[in-house]
């Protein structure tokens, strides 16, 4: 036996990976006086080793009947331990913040049946917590078992008028109101009624909770919550800023004078002459007529006659609606993928290569003209330092430029990544629309009817829709 544990090591080497999950050979061919390796004498070298789990006998007989040497062979691996499922919640309302409304066969919009505030009273539920799981154990190549980690923890996002129950199962309403979902926070506010029009008779609105308007909102006057706003008429050029959802069930028009800003999504009828900025989506039941447009995620028009006619609609990923400009070739601009910031980093560094260019032209003229008083000897003493500023200013213009212009090729780079981004016309697309991603646009000059409109490779692709 002595004689076969030194052929062993001779001709079978075993190795282990740093985090004893696998076990590899290498044969080495036999002299030609030397018996044949077996699979019984890689079986030794690895119990020699310590490894006694995950063995893969079929990998250990093909290695050894094929003749295959000094080359590594994976004959053995552990089971890697698996972690615990996370924490999770449920939650008891609707956490979607999309009470879009509904349309029939025919494309016609219901608004009577919506209560877009959702209510709670104190002691409900809220959110229930299940608590994360232990890991499933692993084993190594030594048979050792390696416990699996535990599943993540997550803590309650609690917000105003709530609490964790003493368990820290639940968390629970304090008192009576409206919910309010942002970000994973959960609150409940107070939610102000306004029996009637927003007019003279009540004033601006500059309250906390959530406010429901059973009338209009007329001219001029302001509303400002930190939670949702619900109105059950139109909004007449008025100025309405919530921390939370915006939900009008008749339309937002006037003068151009007024704005809806929320922090979420904005739900109305339709909109015309007017200005609308939300964090998430805008959906509009009819029309969006000459109006000024920007939404964080999707703007959705509805219906089978919804479109979009006149002024410039931005939004972060799509914008969809039925009909696109007008016969009468009504200017239109559809901005999709539309990343604010980027797009004003790219305006500020291309003005400031333009800025640049120009000013180079200048100071040119500029040392021109000092060049020619000293070479005829007549360069005041007062013109001497600013000649030696002005070629300072030369000097680093040139590599100002190249800096600028590699920045604008990296953020028309950016800007031309729309994995998201795309315009769908259910209709028809009229001369007069401009769609526009980042940097790259294509202006409609003909119909086009059903299509999708969208940027690859820099690129702007119009295809049909297909039934």
């Amino acid at each position: 036996m002595a004689g076969s544990s030194v052929s062993t090591r001779k001709r079978v080497r075993i190795t282990i990976s740093g985090d004893s999950m696998s076990a590899t050979m290498v044969l080495y061919k036999p002299e030609p006086t030397d018996p044949p390796i077996t699979v019984d004498e890689v079986k030794e070298a690895l119990a020699a080793e310590g490894v006694v789990y995950g063995i893969d006998e079929t990998e250990i007989t093909r290695g050894v009947s094929d003749g295959v040497y000094v080359t590594p062979i994976k004959i053995a691996g552990g089971d890697l331990p698996q972690p615990g499922i996370s924490a999770r919640f449920e939650y008891h309302f609707d956490t979607t913040n999309q009470k879009t409304p509904k349309e029939d066969e025919d494309g016609r919009i219901d608004y009577k049946d919506i209560n877009f505030i959702q209510n709670t009273h104190e002691g409900d539920v809220l959110v229930t917590k299940t608590p994360p799981t232990r890991g499933t154990p692993g084993r190594n190549v030594f048979g050792k078992e390696i416990q699996g980690p535990m599943g993540r923890e997550v803590p309650f996002k609690r917000g105003l008028n709530t609490k964790i129950t003493e368990d820290g199962s639940q968390l629970i309403a304090t008192a009576s109101g409206a919910i309010v979902f942002q970000k994973g926070k959960v609150s409940v506010n107070d939610v102000t009624v306004i029996r009637g029009d927003v007019d003279f008779n009540v004033g601006n609105i500059d309250c906390a909770g959530s406010v429901k308007v059973s009338g209009n909102v007329k001219t001029g006057f302001t509303i400002k919550v930190d939670g949702n706003l619900e109105v059950e008429g139109n909004v007449e050029d008025s100025t309405i800023e919530v921390a939370g959802n915006i939900y009008i069930k008749g339309g937002f028009f006037g003068e151009g004078k007024g704005i809806l800003k929320a922090e979420n999504d904005i739900v109305v009828k339709y909109a015309e002459g007017e200005n609308l900025e939300a964090g998430g989506t805008i959906t509009v039941g009819g029309e969006i007529i000459n109006c000024r447009v920007s939404a964080g995620q999707d703007v959705e028009v509805k219906g089978n006659r919804g479109k979009i006619v006149g002024g410039v609609v931005k939004a972060g990923k799509s914008v969809h609606a039925s009909v696109f400009g007008s016969d009468a070739g009504t200017k239109t601009i559809i901005y999709a993928g539309y990343n604010p910031e980027l797009t004003a980093k790219y305006s500020e560094v291309t003005k400031e290569i333009v800025r640049l260019t120009e000013d180079g032209k200048r100071i040119k003229d500029a040392l021109y003209s000092l060049y020619r008083l000293q070479m005829d000897g007549k360069l005041p003493a007062d013109k001497k330092a600013a000649l030696a500023k002005l070629e300072a200013v030369q000097k680093a213009i040139p590599g100002n430029i190249e800096e600028l212009t590699r920045q604008k090729a990296e953020l028309e780079a950016q800007l031309k990544e729309f994995d998201d981004a795309r315009v769908i016309a259910d209709t028809i697309i009229y001369p007069g629309v401009k769609v526009q991603f980042g940097v790259v646009y294509r202006e409609f000059v003909e119909e086009r009817e059903r299509c999708k409109v969208l940027c690859e490779n820099g690129q702007v692709h119009v295809s049909a829709i297909r039934d």
